[in-house]
């Protein structure tokens, strides 16, 4: 049988691209032949099966956010290995474009959460509103799951942080009362506050964010708040669903 040979068409890129995305290809491919393949499963989005789609949507939030709290687009190049047009492009054309914005606190947990970005949001509030980079830096190491924010009974946690002997992570008195008694003022303002991030493994509940916060809600009286619940592994996941299934509502609708 005879072989048949597909017909390769050349052209030139500069004629039949846009101009900002010629010069883009231009720093990285100038001077040499590429070959572009025919789009496929025209029903599916770029990147929809592979994951790449959102792999770059919350990169990008996270450029945005970043950029944000004064993270500078050198800075933010280096960090994330792009150019500085590529950094530019996301920081100030997308950023202008999306309506969501980050605030430290429940309604923003809550429309992150709509839009598939809770983890971008638990991120930057560890970084630059709790200043708890080490938190951060230790969610990325492994996977997680996320769930909240969840109006949740603050009788079933108790605090991994304060002044008491032989406590978790202790904290001196002073501090920890200082820590407190700012945040029961802002409850008593009705101020924006941020939900309380709880781990769960093995059937134990653990804070590891705002301690104090905890400690204020509950010397105010306060009995439901928003919660934000993360685990390591699918079969806490599965089993903090299966238990606490009433709390599964989230907390704004």
């Amino acid at each position: 049988m005879k072989e048949v040979k597909k017909q390769m068409n050349y052209l030139n890129a500069k004629e039949v691209l846009p101009e900002e995305l010629f010069k883009e290809i231009q720093k990285y491919a100038g001077g040499n032949l590429l070959y572009v393949p025919l789009a496929e499963e025209k029903e599916k989005t770029w990147g929809e099966v592979s994951g790449q789609k959102q792999y770059y949507r919350k990169r990008n939030r996270m450029l945005q956010n970043k950029y944000m709290y004064g993270v500078s687009v050198e800075e933010l190049a280096k960090e994330y290995s792009l150019s500085r047009e590529t950094v530019k492009k996301i920081v100030y054309e997308k950023q202008g474009r999306e309506e969501l914005r980050f605030t430290p606190g429940v309604q923003s947990a809550k429309e992150y959460n709509d839009n598939g970005l809770l983890e971008e949001w638990i991120h930057t509030y560890l970084l630059f509103e709790r200043k708890n980079k080490a938190f951060s830096d230790g969610l990325y190491l492994e996977n997680r799951y996320y769930l909240g924010p969840l109006a949740m009974p603050l009788s079933m946690f108790v605090r991994s942080s304060g002044p008491e002997e032989g406590i978790k992570w202790q904290v001196h008195p002073v501090v920890f009362e200082e820590h407190v008694n700012a945040w029961r003022e802002k409850i008593r303002a009705n101020q924006i506050l941020p939900p309380v991030i709880v781990g769960y493994a093995d059937s134990e509940f653990e804070i590891n964010c705002n301690n104090p916060l905890f400690e204020a809600l509950v010397r105010e009286g306060v009995t439901y708040f928003p919660v934000i619940m993360w685990t390591t592994k699918r079969s806490d996941y599965d089993d903090f669903v299966k238990k606490y299934a009433p709390y599964t509502e989230f907390v704004l609708k």
